[in-house]
């Protein structure tokens, strides 16, 4: 039991290396903000160790990756422990893989604050204050290699009395957290800031610094924790990264104006606005720390869809948007407003004994049959299409030589593959093939390996089905108005076509031209 109270600052996942991600498109006077979002988060964090007066701070690894940050990455972390040392706050450090002790370059040098658990080991380090120990550290670094602790991280024996942190990098064994020797768990290697145990002893995931993308919605950032002179244990969130993001969902009515629907927008954008100014005020922070990155997913009735998939009310809306909410603080940034696809069209499209009828059946069978395969290398460039023949050879020459085929059809084979393998296809060409192809029992990868990844094969899985729902859509688009499929192919004047028709029939007859050399209609 310690006799005096202390507070310390646990963090962790700070991945300096890892940029903002899941943005195609930003105005010009954000980029600067949006690329010094790592760095500015980890600055927050050791302003609030020196605001709070923290007695240290514990870093729970994966701070960042020293190859990839390059020089900077070190150079920056290095000033921020530096500002922790002119206080007198010692920094106790276990890393996870990506900033193991084995990949950190020598010429750089730590200041005498910090210490840095060894590798494969645990090791005990105690917290002094006016020459008395108040807290015992236990903790252990990963590898470069994957080196994995040895033995268990329990307290030595002649200090029963000290209050015991466990600091951990990766999944702690599950028997760890049944044991009430460790009264506080320093966690780290999630993302996610997440407390998995409250008895008998506290562990807490800090989780990342930043959050990046809109899969990470809620509050990042670090945790103070306050242990009282019983021992009591209390924590608290630190918010530290300068960005917050949301998705937004709405309803467009079939019957709506383009007028309403944006007064819509705009009030609940205004009630997002409200909300940050009172967080701002709530934390003590100034408005201007933190941007609010929104997306909207949107389910339109009717005709709607078309209108905001095709129209320049998407655009008008985020025009509209950001004039109001993204220049003055607090910034609230509307990303895009998204239509979403229909998983099924009305059931008496499918009914019809038409064109659409037909195509949208086809798409209903390979929607309910997700094994079944779809071949579209037929419509792809031949470079493509030679380029998938390769490696398609490439495994069954690899098959039939541990199979002990027949020679002169080993032969045959291996000619086709040296042939296609003399020639230069383009970098991106395994790529494009992925995007293209439409197969979820596709298994390769960029370089052309299989895959065995059961979440790359979600993902495959996830864009086949991504891609049928847009199929559906514009179908349905093209074919569904009272505009005559007939009348488009047959290259019928444009005139009362509607005006997305207008533009396909157009295309039509332009292609036609360019096989035949003569116009088809006037």
């Amino acid at each position: 039991m310690t006799s005096q109270g202390f507070r310390f600052i646990h963090a962790s996942d700070f991945r300096l290396e890892l940029p903002v991600d899941g943005l195609l498109e930003l105005p010009d006077r954000f980029a600067e903000a949006i690329l010094d979002a790592p760095r500015r988060a980890v600055e927050r964090l050791f302003d609030a160790a020196l605001k709070e007066k923290v007695d240290f701070v514990v870093l729970s690894g994966d701070l960042l990756s020293p190859r990839q940050t390059g020089p900077w990455g070190m150079l920056f972390l290095i000033e921020q422990f530096a500002r922790l040392e002119s206080e007198r706050i010692p920094i106790f450090w276990a890393t996870g893989q990506n900033d193991s002790p084995d990949v950190i370059p020598s010429a750089f040098r730590f200041p005498e604050n910090v210490h840095i658990f060894p590798v494969g080991h645990v090791e005990e380090c105690f917290f002094n204050r006016d020459g008395a120990s108040l807290a015992r550290l236990l903790g252990v670094s990963w590898g470069k290699a994957g080196v994995t602790p040895r033995g268990s991280i329990e307290p030595i024996e002649g200090a029963d009395d000290l209050y015991t942190i466990g600091v951990y990098n990766g999944r702690l064994p599950s028997e760890a957290l049944k044991s009430d020797s460790i009264r506080y768990w320093a966690l780290g290697g999630s993302r996610r800031r997440e407390t998995i145990s409250r008895s008998p002893s506290l562990a807490v995931y800090a989780g990342s610094t930043l959050a990046r993308n809109f899969t990470e919605q809620g509050d990042f950032g670090a945790t103070l924790v306050e242990v009282g002179e019983s021992g009591r244990t209390t924590t608290s969130l630190i918010r530290t990264s300068p960005l917050r993001w949301s998705v937004e969902t709405l309803l467009v009515r079939e019957d709506q104006t383009e007028e309403e629907l944006l007064n819509e927008v705009r009030a609940r954008f205004k009630a997002i606005q409200e909300k940050e100014r009172e967080d701002a005020a709530f934390a003590g922070r100034t408005l201007d720390e933190t941007i609010r990155l929104v997306s909207w997913r949107v389910d339109a009735e009717g005709d709607a869809l078309s209108a905001l998939r095709y129209g320049a009310t998407t655009q008008t809306i985020i025009r509209d948007l950001r004039a109001d909410f993204a220049k003055t603080p607090p910034i609230v940034l509307a990303i895009d407003f998204e239509p979403n696809l229909p998983e099924r069209m009305p059931e008496e499209m499918y009914e019809r004994q038409t064109i659409l009828g037909d195509y949208l059946r086809m798409i209903r069978y390979y929607w309910d049959n997700p094994a079944e395969k779809i071949d579209v290398e037929a419509f792809m460039p031949e470079e493509m299409r030679a380029w998938a023949t390769r490696e398609r050879l490439k495994r069954e020459v690899a098959l039939r030589r541990s199979d002990d085929a027949d020679p002169t059809e080993l032969a045959e084979l291996t000619a086709k593959l040296q042939a296609l393998e003399a020639r230069e296809f383009p970098a991106e060409a395994s790529i494009l093939y992925e995007l293209t192809s439409l197969d979820p029992s596709l298994t390769l990868n960029a370089q052309g390996d299989e895959i065995v990844s059961s979440a790359q094969k979600s993902e495959k899985e996830a864009q086949r089905r991504e891609a049928l729902l847009e199929a559906s859509a514009l179908g349905v688009d093209l074919l569904a108005e009272n505009d005559s499929p007939a009348a488009l192919l047959a290259g019928a004047t444009t005139k009362g076509l509607s005006k997305k028709n207008r533009i396909v029939a157009s295309e039509l007859r332009d292609l036609q031209k360019n096989l035949d050399g003569k116009e088809l209609g006037s």
